[in-house]
């Protein structure tokens, strides 16, 4: 006789999550986290550095700017020159209210006459400024001193070679810019073309067999821009130094 049969039990599937029921419990990732797969919430959106970036560059241009305005004051403010210069030399030698007139009180000896008993001598003198006595506006002047005194023995000759020399210094004189002077035996002061910005003022003048070439030039200096200055302040001082040298 066969055993009498039982009805089969359906077997139990475990279920996994997504088929019905939670998922197991357990740590949950953080909000926003994205699951791998790329399933989850997608991340924030960058922070723009845009005005960081942009205050970066106003802050570097308004330091730029700042440096060439400080150096530009600084140039502005600085006084030229040097130290006190030397003692001049007698063909040299000017007056302490001319030397005033004029911002200079630097003396330099750019050459000296020769010590030959004949032949031309020759002197350069430069009277230029002293730093901290002559203001902040740039000037200069100087002379050449041409002496035929001793060219040779014989003293006609050395005033033609004088009066030679110095028709060579104005034969091209012409024009407004040259004007003749009552200074000694004959003279002569120029205003020669110059940049906007300087004055510059040419004297020539001839006593007996000595000729002198008188320089006085400068100019103002501006916080933007130098300018020149008044031509007839340069021609004041040139005169002047006319008037010593040959006096």
């Amino acid at each position: 006789m066969n055993a009498p049969q039982h009805p089969q039990q359906p077997r139990h599937r475990p279920q996994q999550p997504g088929y019905g029921q939670p998922p197991a419990a357990g740590p949950h990732p953080p909000p926003g986290h994205r699951q791998p797969g790329g399933y989850g919430p997608p991340p924030p959106p960058r922070k723009k550095r845009t005005g960081l970036v942009i205050g970066i560059v106003v802050g570097v241009v308004v330091l730029v700017v700042a440096g060439v305005v400080g150096s530009m004051y600084l140039e502005y403010v600085d006084e030229p020159g040097g130290g006190p210069g030397a003692e001049p030399i007698a063909q040299c030698e000017l007056s302490a209210e001319l030397r005033s007139q004029a911002h200079v009180s630097s003396f330099r000896l750019v050459q000296a006459p020769t010590d030959a008993k004949k032949g031309m001598k020759q002197t350069h003198c430069a009277w230029e400024q002293t730093k901290g006595k002559d203001g902040r506006d740039p000037r200069r002047l100087s002379f050449l001193v041409y002496d035929f005194t001793t060219f040779s023995d014989k003293p006609d000759r050395n005033l033609d070679q004088a009066r030679d020399n110095y028709a060579s210094f104005t034969s091209h004189a012409t024009g407004e810019q040259a004007k003749a002077l009552g200074v000694g035996d004959e003279s002569m002061i120029l205003v020669p073309s110059s940049p906007t910005d300087l004055t510059e003022v040419n004297l020539l003048v001839r006593k007996g067999a000595v000729v002198w070439n008188i320089r006085y030039q400068g100019h103002d200096k501006g916080f933007l821009a130098d300018s020149d200055f008044p031509v007839a302040d340069a021609e004041a001082v040139a005169l002047k130094v006319a008037e010593e040298v040959t006096g």
